[in-house]
């Protein structure tokens, strides 16, 4: 009995325990959590807007910055730990986002989630136009708080996301029309092209044909005239024999003509 007591006593214990070890991790957890949501809505977001709208606030602009040194900015002027390109990558998106909303007017309440190693904190914001959701994501660490990323999310109403889907589509669709359309040209080119080379090769065939049929016609016609060479030689021949001379040089053959005989 007095041994089942002690161990009874040892599990409550351990249970009691582990219940304050739960507890104070659920607290250190919950203080990372305060602190992201503060650091988000007291100065990440007054920075980030600050230097957007003032990029050379502190008499240089500061794209003109290395990131090591726009780190050391942030890091001295505002207290905000990270690293120069996440610092980089968020301005931007903080000016393109405040032009298209306007002039930051409020900074709403902060919510934040944690996912694994990561603290996302959310907070709503009032625009000069409209409203806005600005994204800020800080590692897990409670002695080491950074900023990873930062981003500036507009609002859009259902007709401004209808109009722009619409939009997307006409381009998206014009785009394949065009396409379609040039490489129908395109394909109309080969067909000129390949008639253009079986004309050149039917003028090319027609002028070996002409070619080869004056070189006939002039091996006919010396063909002919060494015929009637001979002929002549034959005629003269004969003409020197009758009239008992020894060479032809006494006359000359001037034409021979075919008699046709009845």
């Amino acid at each position: 009995m007095r041994k089942i007591k002690i161990v009874l006593l040892s599990v409550l214990l351990g249970l009691m325990l582990c219940a304050c070890g739960e507890t104070t991790e659920s607290r250190i957890q919950q203080t990372r959590i305060d602190a992201a949501k503060s650091l988000s809505t007291s100065y990440v977001i007054t920075a980030l807007d600050e230097l957007a709208e003032q990029p050379e606030m502190f008499g240089v602009d500061y794209k003109d910055l290395t990131l090591n040194e726009l780190s050391r900015v942030f890091e001295e002027c505002y207290r905000i730990s990270a690293d120069g390109y996440a610092i980089s990558n968020a301005l931007k998106s903080f000016e393109s986002g405040l032009a298209e909303a306007g002039a930051l007017v409020s900074i709403g309440e902060a919510e934040a989630t944690v996912d694994g190693s990561e603290i996302i904190v959310d907070v709503e914001v009032l625009c000069e136009k409209r409203y806005a959701d600005i994204e800020i994501i800080y590692n897990n660490d409670l002695y080491d708080l950074r900023m990873t990323s930062a981003a500036f999310n507009t609002r859009y109403t259902m007709a401004e996301k209808m109009a722009k889907a619409g939009l997307n589509t006409i381009i998206g669709m014009g785009t394949v029309f065009v396409m379609l359309i040039i490489i129908s040209f395109i394909i109309s080119l080969f067909g000129i092209f390949s008639k253009a080379g079986k004309k050149h090769d039917k003028t090319a065939e027609g002028i070996d044909r002409a070619v080869k049929q004056i070189e006939e016609n002039e091996e006919n016609e010396s063909a002919e005239l060494a015929s009637d060479a001979e002929l002549v030689a034959v005629i003269a021949a004969a003409v020197a024999a009758y009239e008992g001379a020894s060479n032809t040089n006494g006359f000359t053959v001037r034409s021979v003509r075919k008699i046709k005989r009845q």
